[in-house]
């Protein structure tokens, strides 16, 4: 992997592409140039911008690939001034790995963890992580299917994957001035966005952020503290010609699953999709295409989003590749579309093949009612389109009106 010197001020590494959009966003929105790699095998742009989001896709790898990647990524970007280990608010993915491969890669002992986000009721309380209340692994999140949560107690899930120290930390606690002998990992306790502030300026005044791990959350108030040069304020960037909306689920959460019924069932018009699709693929895409010429508006899912059909009969690596091949047929048929994907391996499926390789952050659609939902700008081979992502735990139930709403308000070509 080639060395890159790039004056990064902040390097994120994101496990997922929802959840690397969710994290760069926070920056963006408040005039820091910022920009999402969809692998760590792209190369960043000619002028590198001060936030560099890299998608590892390392959620369902081994830990040890996890642990590789992450730390080759690291390697990678030398210059970095500040790294950021993003994880998944609901404890997903390989945490341990990662942020011991952090460690070790930048040579630090004592790495911050601060893994709530309290916006979205993802709360930290005596080390253990809480969802709207409840114990994570008491949730919908032991339900998912390649990575069921089974441990509320965070030192439970960094310790099968890391031998570093966990300590646990009130958020209002003193942080010891004397290293240890050995890594440390201190796992702050969060349950309120003033929490995620303080915890943020008290680290920064003990030079603890040269590198740091947690969500979307802590990465909002990383923002506040660090060094960051903010460019102007930039209008709306809109997409000049936009044949219609197409929202796209492969999402198996049951917060996406309620969010697809309840668009159906508010008139949306949709097509539910099987495995294997054989000779239906172009049938499939003509009816889309058609609907998107008449209402301007649609719905592509598979059956397995609606909480239907045998999860079993694709790979989980097919179905986002094939929603892909769907998705670039309708917009030859149509035009340019503005997408609407739920689900982070959904997102890097169609992604690759449309040729996406770049993605910049543009704003938050109505953080006043969820947080997480992005609209970005896609660069791709063909040209540049705009495209809103949602991670599949996110949202009301009718986010997907709250987002018709908000692209026919001020995106007013689409």
């Amino acid at each position: 992997m080639k060395i890159v010197m790039s004056n990064i001020t902040l390097l994120i590494l994101a496990d997922d592409l929802t959840g690397a959009l969710d994290t760069g966003i926070q920056f963006a929105s408040h005039n820091i140039s910022t920009g999402v790699l969809l692998s760590p095998n792209d190369a960043p742009p000619e002028n590198c911008p001060a936030v560099l989001v890299i998608n590892t896709a390392t959620r369902h790898r081994s830990p040890a690939e996890a642990r590789r990647i992450v730390s080759e990524c690291i390697m990678h970007y030398p210059d970095a001034a500040h790294v950021y280990k993003k994880t998944d608010s609901t404890l997903r993915g390989h945490i341990g790995a990662e942020l011991e491969a952090l460690m070790e890669t930048r040579h630090t002992k004592r790495l911050p963890f601060v893994p709530a986000y309290p916006d979205l009721g993802r709360c930290t309380r005596k080390g253990y992580q809480y969802l709207f209340g409840k114990p994570v692994h008491e949730t919908g999140m032991a339900l998912d299917p390649l990575n069921p949560v089974t441990s509320s107690f965070i030192p439970d899930i960094i310790g099968g994957e890391s031998l570093a120290a966990i300590k646990l930390f009130p958020a209002a606690a003193e942080i010891p001035d004397q290293e240890s002998a050995g890594k440390e990992i201190f796992v702050f306790d969060s349950e309120t966005t003033e929490d995620l502030r303080h915890i943020a300026h008290d680290l920064y005044e003990k030079n603890l952020l040269m590198n740091s791990a947690g969500c979307a959350g802590f990465a909002e108030a990383l923002m506040e503290v660090l060094p960051f040069s903010r460019g102007p304020a930039s209008a709306k960037q809109k997409i000049e010609k936009a044949a219609a909306i197409l929202f796209v689920s492969g999402s198996l959460h049951p917060v996406s699953i309620a969010q697809v019924r309840a668009a159906l069932d508010g008139g949306i018009f949709g097509i539910s999709v099987d495995w294997p699709l054989n000779m239906e693929g172009e049938k499939i895409s003509e009816a889309l295409a058609e609907i998107l010429d008449n209402k301007k508006a649609a719905l592509l899912c598979t059956r397995a989003a609606l909480g239907e059909g045998q999860k079993e009969r694709a790979s989980p690596e097919k179905i986002p590749r094939e929603l892909g091949l769907l998705v670039k047929s309708i917009g030859l048929k149509n035009g340019p579309l503005c997408l609407v994907i739920f689900g982070g391996d959904t997102l890097l499926g169609i992604a690759n093949v449309l040729e996406i390789n770049y993605i910049e952050p543009v704003e938050e659609i109505r953080p006043d009612i969820c947080r997480g939902v992005v609209l970005s700008r896609a660069r791709s081979g063909s040209g540049d389109f705009l495209i809103v992502t949602k991670s599949g735990a996110f949202g009301p139930p009718e986010i997907i009106s709250v987002i018709l709403e908000y692209l026919g308000e001020h995106y007013a070509r689409i």
